[in-house]
């Protein structure tokens, strides 16, 4: 415990970090308690105040840790494959993989009981993986700034509605027929727009509006 002590402050905020993630993602934000992570840390409730005021503004970090993972994900779905049927089927399963415990599941599909601030907060995160589906979408698709917006809510929309079956299925026989229809779903969705000809162009103006 007194090797515990002497951690640098840094490193010891870093570390409960970590572990209030991993807390938070397994129980989500209602099941876990503050004595909860201090115990993963091997620390006093008072030390893990040090660092955080509160478990509210604890979590709000863990969010910004969860949704920066995420947000990375859809960014790079442009690099993965050479077709929108295997990009889209990567980016579903990467997001079921990122949010497959309870706790994570229920915060980004709604369903976890967090105050108003934090429901606001995960909502931007939300916001902004929908425009970064969206710059995914135009990058391949002939699409005005409006329409890719739509789509990009609709896909995740989507994506959530699939993580949540994906969590539920039986096997992993049934995640790949979850995966199949999904992916077979959206991508004959985005054929009644005009390609783009050539490889898919880098998310631009064409996808937010903005130059």
């Amino acid at each position: 415990m007194n090797a515990t002590l002497r951690m640098p402050r840094s490193q010891r905020r870093a570390q409960l970090l970590q572990l209030a993630t991993a807390e938070f993602t397994a129980k989500g934000y209602q099941g876990t308690s503050m004595d909860d992570i201090a115990l993963a840390a091997g620390v006093t409730k008072p030390v893990l105040y040090q660092h955080f005021a509160s478990k509210e503004a604890l979590f709000s970090e863990v969010i910004d840790i969860t949704s920066e993972s995420l947000l990375t994900e859809v960014r790079d779905l442009l690099t993965v494959g050479d077709t929108a049927a295997a990009r889209v089927r990567h980016g579903l399963r990467r997001f079921y993989d990122l949010v497959s415990l309870d706790g994570a599941l229920q915060l980004f599909t709604g369903r976890d009981r967090v105050s108003p601030a934090l429901q606001e907060r995960v909502g931007g995160v939300l916001e902004e993986m929908a425009g970064e589906l969206a710059g995914v979408v135009a990058a391949a698709r002939r699409l005005t700034p409006s329409e890719a917006r739509v789509i990009g809510h609709s896909l995740l929309v989507t994506t959530q509605s699939t993580a949540a079956l994906l969590h539920g299925a039986a096997d992993e026989a049934e995640r790949e027929e979850i995966l199949e229809v999904a992916t077979t779903l959206i991508v004959g969705g985005l054929t009644a727009f005009e390609p783009r000809q050539g490889p898919p162009a880098s998310p631009s103006a064409d996808a937010t509006g903005h130059a």
